[in-house]
């Protein structure tokens, strides 16, 4: 995947986050610049997506934890353990960090 691709792809990504999160019943903004998606929750915690294209990876760094995923056919997965989506890990972290249940599932179709 070229550079601009990947670009493309996590541009597309992240779009796609926000519109999950426009859904929110709780209080939660985001900032979408310079390759971060930051994520602030009601009780002051942030979720962070970032981009990093020279591993042409995501990563997702959350109370829980840090993350990075590899893009595996039309799916961002866990890098430690390709059974996990970032659809999978971002519904947890939100769960764990907003208090609110988030559908991620079209997250993991968004490839191409």
């Amino acid at each position: 995947m070229s550079e601009a691709q990947f670009h493309e792809r996590v541009d597309n990504l992240f779009l796609q986050v926000e519109e999950i999160l426009d859904e929110a019943e709780s209080d939660i903004d985001f900032v979408n610049t310079s390759g971060l998606l930051t994520i602030s929750c009601e009780n002051g915690s942030q979720i962070i997506l970032s981009r990093q294209p020279p591993l042409s990876q995501v990563w997702l760094a959350c109370l829980a934890g840090g993350w990075h995923f590899e893009l595996q056919g039309q799916t961002w997965r866990l890098t430690t353990d390709t059974q996990q989506t970032l659809a999978q890990c971002l519904a947890a972290a939100l769960l764990q960090q907003a208090q609110e249940s988030f559908d991620c599932k079209a997250l993991d179709e968004l490839a191409d």
